[in-house]
């Protein structure tokens, strides 16, 4: 029986994304695990009689497993994850452009990259990506949180739009997805992983609608 050939194009993409969950479950496996033995730490190395000084570690034990942890153990997923996404569409639209043998790279459109993917797609390339539904929506707001983490280590202070500071404190009252403990911010897991659900189900589709639309060419 003759197999194949097979479509491998954008086969890298599914399997960085499955890295990364595998990444994802474990550190969110070994988090709770992280926090006890710092709880041991304290409590059998803390000071005696000294209700000051134990008030003062509990404060330290607070910021350390509320924040500084759960930081900078989620935080950088945030970035690993956005840079699959760019580089993916990246990989995507270079492709559908060859095959229409077009001179105008996505390189080529200003503004953010959200928003010149939105022009690319869909009015250069032709290829229809809907930018009004709630992927594209979570895109934005995943957008603006990356753009913090990696540029600002997270922290509010280092936000230099006025505004995008805003709109994340917006976001931290309308749920807990997003808090900003001591000032900088930590993404809950449910967060993370439902950002990579929309990013996995966006690629996925994009990828089989182009092999679809876009055969590749059979002396490949």
């Amino acid at each position: 029986m003759k197999v194949g050939p097979f479509d491998l194009r954008f086969v890298e993409i599914l399997h960085e994304l499955y890295a990364l969950e595998d990444y994802i479950n474990s550190i969110e496996s070994q988090l709770p695990d992280l926090i006890e033995k710092e709880k041991k730490k304290v409590y059998q190395n803390g000071p005696e009689n000294d209700p000051i000084e134990w008030q003062q570690k509990e404060q330290e034990l607070n910021e350390l497993i509320e924040d500084v942890l759960p930081r900078y153990f989620r935080n950088p997923i945030i970035v690993t994850l956005w840079a699959i996404l760019e580089s993916a569409i990246i990989e995507i639209a270079k492709e559908i452009k060859d095959q229409q043998s077009l001179p105008i790279n996505l390189d080529d459109i200003r503004g953010d990259f959200l928003k010149r993917t939105n022009k690319y797609f869909n009015h250069i390339i032709k290829f229809f990506i809907d930018t009004r539904g709630s992927s594209w929506q979570h895109f934005r707001k995943f957008y603006l949180l990356r753009n913090a983490i990696a540029h600002g280590n997270g922290r509010l202070d280092n936000i230099k739009n006025p505004g995008d500071r805003i709109t994340i404190l917006e976001w931290e009252n309308e749920n807990t997805e997003i808090t900003t403990a001591g000032g900088n911010i930590v993404c809950s897991p449910d967060f993370i992983r439902k950002t990579y659900s929309v990013v996995f189900e966006f690629l996925h589709n994009i990828t089989e609608r182009v092999k679809k639309d876009y055969p590749q060419p059979k002396n490949l």
